[in-house]
């Protein structure tokens, strides 16, 4: 799991240590070769989970710059439920909107589409959506900050100097071993840093172990944000 990040630069001053060289290397190729290492690795501990609430306007709401994948949404302390943008849940066109059920006792519904989220909520709604959502930890700057895990210096490392590399090769300037190795590297390190942040701690594999051992299933949990779900089962018979 990760518990903590740190700068870019720790990175890029590993690289000129690494790569023993005095010439200048690419700064903002770097940064952007690492932004997209850290998405194709891909691990949920590595981004920021952030609670945030969105206004509403006309049942809409802009999501956030940072924003990559969505975790939780509530309105009113209830959850909306998810539903796929088809004539009959299409809120952003009033006139193409099928009504299909009474919304107050089946429950609101949203859906993302070009960085909006779009609920059944009209505009007579004034209170926001809260929402949990992963999001990529910057730094002041800006810049992405990195995983303060070795396996993820390791990767990044390797990812950034198998770019290098593949941009000399296509040159002509290295040969195709230095090349193959430089990739080798990549995709070996890339599965060492997503296990190593995928890897849960005693606590929650204990969550875990209490969320599959029940004697009584709990299909619906997601009417209360699963809450207790991961706290030992007690039968009282």
């Amino acid at each position: 799991m990760i518990s903590g990040y740190k700068s870019i630069k720790t990175l890029i001053s590993k690289l000129y240590r690494d790569l023993n060289i005095n010439t200048e290397l690419p700064e903002d190729s770097i940064i952007e070769w690492v932004a997209e290492a850290l998405n194709i690795i891909g691990a949920f501990s590595q981004y920021d989970s952030i609670s945030d609430c969105l206004e509403l306007v006309n049942g809409k709401a802009k999501l956030p710059c940072n924003f990559y994948k969505l975790v939780d949404i509530t309105y009113k302390n209830k959850p909306l439920y998810w539903s796929s943008n088809s004539v009959a849940t299409n809120y952003g066109c009033h006139n193409c909107q099928i009504p299909t059920h009474n919304s107050n006792n089946c429950g609101h519904t949203f859906y993302l589409n070009n960085s909006y989220l779009i609920t059944s909520l009209d505009s007579t709604d004034t209170d926001g959506v809260c929402i949990v959502y992963l999001g990529m930890p910057v730094d002041e700057e800006g810049f992405p900050m990195i995983p303060d895990d070795v396996m993820y210096d390791k990767a990044l490392t390797a990812y950034v100097v198998y770019m290098l590399d593949k941009a000399e090769w296509r040159k002509g300037k290295i040969t195709d071993k230095v090349k193959a190795d430089s990739e080798a590297d990549w995709l070996f390190y890339v599965n060492s840093a997503r296990g190593a942040a995928n890897m849960p701690s005693t606590a929650q594999l204990e969550g875990l172990k209490n969320t599959m051992q029940r004697l009584m299933a709990r299909p619906n949990m997601y009417k209360v944000s699963f809450k207790g779900l991961s706290k030992p089962e007690n039968l009282n018979l």
